[in-house]
């Protein structure tokens, strides 16, 4: 009997906890006029990047988890930030750069606790321009965006 208590105890303990874990952060970001929209997929959301993909009027500009790229996020002070820039070339034709940053006093805690987190933000992005004809950067950009996390 005391046997099957213990057992008992053992499995309700071990079963009635999620386990943390590691999960992709989600973050979906559109300027007011539709023309521009980010996406980014961020492990562990302030690891490593995964994938990300800039638009503006229809055309993509992509970015890898190859690329080098530095993230920091500190949801109490309302830092978000992501950093992209493509591995050292001798072919410079093919290089590209991504600045992204939330505007602090906008940035607004949804949900926040060990399993899950939903942030709302303004952020200003610039980056390599992806339209032919223009520049070789694009303006700042300011973006209405969406993050979320779930372990």
């Amino acid at each position: 009997m005391k046997r099957i208590l213990f057992c008992l105890i053992i499995i309700i303990s071990l079963t009635s906890f999620k386990t943390i874990g590691s999960a992709t952060a989600y973050l979906n970001c559109q300027s007011e006029s539709g023309r521009t929209k980010f996406k980014a997929e961020i492990q562990d959301i302030e690891g490593g990047l995964e994938k990300a993909e800039l638009t503006i009027d229809g055309i993509k500009l992509i970015f890898t988890g190859e690329e080098n790229s530095n993230v920091i996020f500190d949801s109490k002070n309302g830092v978000y930030t992501i950093a992209i820039e493509s591995k050292p070339s001798k072919d410079f034709s093919k290089y590209k750069f991504l600045k992204f940053w939330a505007i602090p006093k906008t940035f607004k805690t949804i949900i926040e606790n060990n399993v899950e987190g939903k942030y709302e933000f303004k952020a200003i992005l610039y980056s390599t321009e992806p339209r032919k004809g223009k520049d070789l950067q694009t303006p700042k950009i300011e973006l209405n965006c969406k993050l979320e996390y779930k372990i």
